[in-house]
């Protein structure tokens, strides 16, 4: 979902399209990734563009109410955020720094249907994270 799409959602949802409602998406959808409050907060700082911490935190909270964003705990990097996307993908998470970088190659598929057979359970999603340290935190800790 790109940018245009998300603010012409808010009006269909009769939300007002606030100076910090546009700033907070821009900088979502420019991110490309899962990033936190504080990184669109500096990201903003960085452009001269002043929105609160307390006002980005509102603004995320709506969007993930309609649906628009996800939001997702990383461990030491905290609740993190991103576009929501139609895509199945899954995640490498870095237990040093909370960097969260996404792989979309799954194989759990025919793992996910022999479960269905045993388990008589009807599976309509699955989720997967690996945790571990990034290039970055490996060589730091060297």
């Amino acid at each position: 979902m790109d940018c245009q799409a998300i603010t012409e959602q808010f009006r269909h949802h009769g939300y007002r399209l606030t100076e910090a409602r546009i700033h907070v998406t821009r900088a979502l959808c420019q991110a490309g990734t899962y990033v936190g409050a504080y990184d669109i907060y500096n990201t903003l700082q960085e452009l001269n563009i002043h929105v609160g911490i307390a006002s980005i935190y509102r603004v995320l909270e709506l969007l993930c109410s309609l649906g628009l964003v996800q939001r997702e705990e990383f461990g030491a990097g905290g609740e993190k955020f991103r576009i929501s996307s139609n895509s199945h993908t899954h995640q490498l998470v870095c237990s040093g720094c909370g960097q969260a970088q996404e792989f979309s190659n799954c194989a759990l598929n025919s793992m996910a249907q022999a479960l269905e057979r045993t388990s008589g359970f009807k599976i309509q999603d699955h989720w997967l994270r690996f945790f571990g340290l990034c290039p970055t935190c490996q060589s730091k800790q060297a």
